[in-house]
């Protein structure tokens, strides 16, 4: 398996919103793909750093927890159970801000997910990928509603939606809202 993997074409509903959503590893060749390169690793891998791609933002609030890594290995016998679990720890609130702000980010365009994790298909970027590209969030969202992308309405910094129509800042984090 490469260092990448290819965005799909999936099914969509009436009026859900289509992302395009690539993995790639670290230490791959970087791609001309057009986008944004979130690095969705707990870590940065610094034994390797001279020759990495560079991520564009290090989101680690949505890697797996260490004792679901310790469990599962990287065992691809393993990886149905690990992506299950993983979407379960997924709805802790602190990955669950951090899935909200990587559909904030999937919303305003490409997005590439990069992982440390080889082989990437055996990765939890995948796992973040499939919830990104069906454009919901499995239940995961505070807030019901259509899946459509209100990037406006997102704060870059929390992932968490404006209490007010034209806001500047976050009532949350205090973060700017504005551009």
């Amino acid at each position: 398996m490469s260092g990448e993997e290819r965005p799909e074409r999936h099914g969509q509903a009436v009026g859900e919103v289509a992302r395009r959503v690539w993995t790639e590893s670290m230490y791959a060749a970087a791609r001309p793909w057009p986008g944004i390169r979130v690095l969705v690793d707990r870590s940065l891998p610094l034994a390797r750093l001279s020759g990495i791609t560079r991520p564009d933002v290090w989101l680690a609030a949505v890697a797996p927890s260490a004792a679901l890594w310790r469990w599962y290995g990287v065992q691809e016998v393993r990886y149905p159970a690990f992506a299950r679990r993983y979407e379960h720890e997924l709805r802790e609130p602190v990955r669950a801000a951090g899935l909200r702000r990587l559909h904030g980010l999937a919303c305003g365009g490409p997005l590439i997910l990069q992982t440390a994790v080889t082989p990437i298909h055996l990765s939890h970027a995948r796992v973040l990928a499939r919830h990104l590209r069906v454009g919901a969030s499995g239940g995961l969202r505070e807030e019901g509603g259509e899946a459509a992308c209100r990037l406006g309405e997102v704060c870059p910094d929390c992932g968490r939606h404006a209490e007010t129509s034209g806001a500047t800042t976050c009532a949350y984090c205090h973060a700017s809202m504005v551009g």
